[in-house]
């Protein structure tokens, strides 16, 4: 009986160590992995460019962003598809597998919001996340499970560029005219 009891608390004792060096390596960095793969989306996701009443702060969230990981361990990718007027924002959120948190390779549909501080916000199950993008780079922060961790991610290829709106144009345009 008394080798159960001892057995039982070294295998307690070893799932609590493991899960503090979970914690423990959820600390705070801040790299950029280049390297960093997530998934390869089987069906084409368009990237819609903004409409009409978008504030151009909540454009530069456009497109798809890489090149990072959770506390440079767990590779992350975001694809915000569309942002409307109203700070609503699409998106495609995609982490690779990372086999120290059990975690496969995902890529999930969500919607978030750009509060009126500029950050890109959504949450899923007991994960919350946060984006800003602050000198070309955009710069998350996930509190969850494994506890706060951060990424930076850089933009892959060209930012949507805004649909011109001729109608509107040509309204101010004529508004701006002197009265003859």
């Amino acid at each position: 009986m008394r080798n159960l009891l001892l057995v039982t608390a070294c295998v307690f004792i070893s799932g609590c160590v493991q899960q503090a060096q979970v914690k423990q390596q959820a600390r705070p960095v801040e790299v950029v992995k280049s390297e960093c793969y997530t998934v390869d989306l089987f069906t084409k996701v368009k990237v819609e460019k903004p409409a009409a009443g978008v504030p151009a702060e909540n454009q530069q969230f456009l497109g798809e962003w890489g090149g990072g990981g959770w506390n440079d361990l767990w590779c992350h990718s975001l694809l915000v598809t569309k942002v409307y007027a109203d700070g609503r924002v699409d998106l495609v959120d995609m982490h690779g597998p990372y086999e120290p948190w059990g975690q496969p390779a995902t890529a999930f549909r969500r919607v978030g919001r750009i509060d009126d501080k500029g950050n890109l916000r959504f949450a899923h199950g007991t994960s919350r996340l946060s984006y800003r993008i602050e000198n070309g780079k955009l710069l998350g922060t996930h509190n969850g499970l494994y506890g706060n961790l951060t990424v930076e991610l850089t933009r892959r290829g060209e930012m949507p560029v805004p649909a011109s709106n001729p109608v509107r144009l040509s309204q101010q345009a004529s508004a701006a005219k002197p009265d003859g």
